[in-house]
């Protein structure tokens, strides 16, 4: 959704609910990826709903990507646990990835969208009664607008204010899916909402990971990729805290996705929030010809 929608206040009453999970044996997780830049696959198992610490990569698998005929071996990297190949993912191309892990085979598919390219980013607050909303608009073209088209975002930060740990820098500080509809011709457009200006000023400690800094690196990437990949992470952003899996496009039983994208990156931005001005949505799209 976006800011230019209707936005909607719930309130509802309160109610202590006891939840009741049942814990399963934990499964095999495989998240796998091909692009432009590279190749990577890693295998973990699933964690308890109540667990927030990863389990690590795991040894032992034999990986492959088949592109037209031809087949690429993964090596294991023991020193963050993925799996990797030279393979440089071209648009286009249909990729097969096949797993075989402590007996048992894993395959799934992927065909890489042509390239989107980011054409601005730029932060703005946004005014909501007599709040602001700190948001970043993202511009980028769109690779084929006869069709329907999808993508995925993710913004990282590099941050050295104290409250910031690494464990936080680690994880994506934003991301998203979304696709074209209701886009400029030839264009995509996306604001990522990241906080509430008053929220910033309170700066409690539960919502350091969620408060940009100024001084803070904003690094923000955006991968075409196609409707399998989508429908996996639209999903597991729907689900996330719900202990709901997401829609799995791998076989074989167990959780995860593979995905062959194709990523554009914008340029790196260091944050200034004294030099943010206020949205103006007439103004943006008049900069970008009245599209």
């Amino acid at each position: 959704m976006t800011i230019t929608t209707l936005l909607l206040l719930l309130v509802s009453c309160e109610k202590e609910i006891d939840i009741h999970y049942h814990e399963i044996d934990p499964m095999v997780v495989i998240e796998g990826r091909v692009n432009n830049e590279g190749t990577e696959v890693s295998v973990r198992r699933s964690r308890s709903v109540n667990d927030s610490v990863q389990g690590p990569s795991l040894p032992g698998a034999i990986i492959s990507i088949h592109d037209n005929g031809e087949d690429h071996r993964l090596t294991y990297d023991p020193k963050d646990g993925c799996y990797r190949s030279d393979l440089i993912g071209v648009a286009g191309h249909n990729y097969r990835m096949t797993v075989d892990f402590e007996g048992k085979r894993y395959e799934a598919s992927s065909t890489m969208p042509a390239h989107s390219t980011i054409l601005s980013t730029n932060f703005y607050w946004f005014t909501i009664v007599d709040e602001r909303l700190l948001v970043d608009v993202l511009w980028a073209t769109d690779p084929d607008p006869e069709q329907r088209n999808y993508f995925l975002y993710r913004v990282d930060r590099h941050s050295s204010h104290p409250h910031i740990t690494p464990k936080m820098q680690k994880r994506a500080y934003r991301w998203s899916v979304f696709d074209d509809r209701g886009n400029p011709p030839g264009m995509v457009f996306r604001d990522i909402h990241c906080m509430m200006e008053r929220t910033a000023l309170d700066d409690e400690e539960d919502n350091w990971e969620h408060i940009l800094y100024d001084g803070d690196t904003i690094m923000i990437q955006l991968h075409t990729i196609d409707l399998p990949a989508y429908d996996y992470f639209r999903t597991l952003f729907a689900g996330q805290g719900q202990g709901a899996n997401p829609i799995n496009n791998v076989s074989g039983g167990c959780l995860g996705y593979f995905m062959a994208s194709n990523i554009t990156h914008a340029d790196t931005v260091v944050l200034n929030l004294n030099e943010v001005k206020e949205f103006d949505l007439p103004g943006i799209i008049d900069s970008f010809g009245g599209k």
